[in-house]
């Protein structure tokens, strides 16, 4: 029976815009793997990420991700 892909080859799969690691100190990262642009700077998004465990990052990339669907209010 295969075994089932970790925390955070679920993100990966989740999120394919990010690249998603785990640091030595066990802190998980994700960066975007596409440059932001003014108007998503603007909306707050930012290029990297980390969080204390891998739900609270996916949860960070989802919020993220939103403000940059999201028009800058002028």
């Amino acid at each position: 029976m295969p075994t089932p892909p970790g925390p955070a080859a679920v993100i990966r799969q989740q999120y394919p815009g990010w690249t998603i690691w785990v640091s030595d100190t066990r802190r998980w990262w994700a960066f975007r793997k596409v440059e932001l642009t003014a108007a998503d700077v603007a909306a707050g998004c930012v290029p990297f990420l980390h969080a204390d465990d891998p739900g609270t990052l996916a949860g960070q990339i989802r919020a993220q991700q939103a403000r940059q669907s999201q028009p800058a209010s002028t």
